[in-house]
């Protein structure tokens, strides 16, 4: 084998060992970002979260409450009072089209429905696409209630 065909060999195994590790930490970005986005919307209250829910939105709480879009923004988003210093873990997202589906920890101290939350949360985030802008579709809160 010539030495310039060794040498493109090497590089292609390269390029395709790392692509995927690139376009995974891409993901994971993206990821983050949204599920920041709309970790400071709950944060800031109804007014801020509204414009990051999609019109199919649905949450699923750890005591059984659930809310449709409109129930959320109306009652179930003011319910929630949390401090602005958040950490996310262990991110993990997939994507298809316009899809994103995440699971991840957060990290925080809140209070919902005047019940303490644990600090270390268990979350799955589904975002849909319109556009350039991601919003969410559903959200399921696994955070154990005291």
């Amino acid at each position: 084998m010539s030495l310039r065909l060794a040498a493109a060999l090497a590089i292609s195994a390269s390029l395709l060992t790392t692509a995927p590790a690139d376009a995974d930490e891409a993901l994971t970005e993206t990821a983050r970002a949204q599920i920041s986005a709309f970790v400071e919307g709950v944060i800031s209250g109804p007014d801020a979260v509204a414009p990051l829910l999609a019109p199919e939105f649905q949450i699923m709480r750890s005591n059984g409450i659930g809310y449709d879009r409109a129930g959320y923004v109306g009652r179930g988003a003011g319910s929630v009072n949390a401090r602005p210093r958040y950490g996310l873990a262990d991110i993990v997202a997939t994507a298809d089209g316009d899809l994103l589906v995440t699971r991840y920890f957060l990290e925080i101290e809140e209070t919902i429905d005047g019940k303490s939350v644990t600090k270390r949360a268990p979350r799955l985030t589904v975002f849909r696409k319109f556009g350039d802008a991601w919003k969410v579709s559903a959200h399921g809160n696994f955070a154990h209630v005291d």
